[in-house]
C-alpha cells in the first residue's frame, strides 16, 4: 500500500506552525500523530498501535493531535533520528468512541484505526526555533 507524500510547509507564527495546508489542518475529522520514520511501513501495513501493544510501555491509547502543530510538544531533538507526522481521518460515529481533549485525541479501542491521508517527512534533526 504507497501513501501520499506532502510537502514540508516551513511553521511559522503565520500557520500557527503547522506543516499540512490548511484545508487539511482545518478538518474537524482529520488528525496528527507524529512518529519516528521507521515506524512508517509498520504503520502503513498494520495500523496504529499503543505502547503497551508494542511492548515499549504502558500507555493503552494512542494519541492524535488535532493539528499538526501539537506533535511537537513531544519532540525530542535527536539528529540522527528521523520523523514524519502523518494526517489521519476519523469518521463522525468512530470519533463518538474516543477520548476528546482540547487539543488532541485518545484512542484506546484497537479496533478504531483512522483512514491514513498521507504523511510528511520532518527535516532531519528538526525542532521548532
Amino acid at each position: 500500500m504507497s501513501i501520499q507524500i506532502f510537502g514540508f510547509i516551513e511553521p511559522t507564527e503565520e500557520n500557527r506552525y503547522c506543516v499540512f495546508d490548511a484545508q487539511l489542518e482545518d478538518d474537524e475529522n482529520v488528525f496528527f500523530h507524529m512518529t519516528q520514520a521507521s515506524n512508517k511501513e509498520a504503520i502503513i501495513a498494520s495500523g496504529f498501535k499503543s505502547a503497551k501493544e508494542l511492548g515499549v510501555g504502558i500507555l493503552e491509547s494512542v494519541s492524535y493531535a488535532k493539528r499538526s502543530s501539537g506533535c511537537f510538544a513531544n519532540l525530542k531533538v535527536c539528529p540522527q533520528k528521523e520523523y514524519i507526522i502523518f494526517a489521519v481521518r476519523f469518521t463522525s460515529e468512530e470519533l463518538k468512541e474516543v477520548v476528546v481533549n482540547s487539543s488532541d485525541i485518545y484512542v484506546y479501542k484497537k479496533h478504531l484505526q483512522p483512514e491514513k491521508l498521507g504523511l510528511v517527512n520532518l527535516p532531519k534533526g528538526f525542532r521548532l526555533s
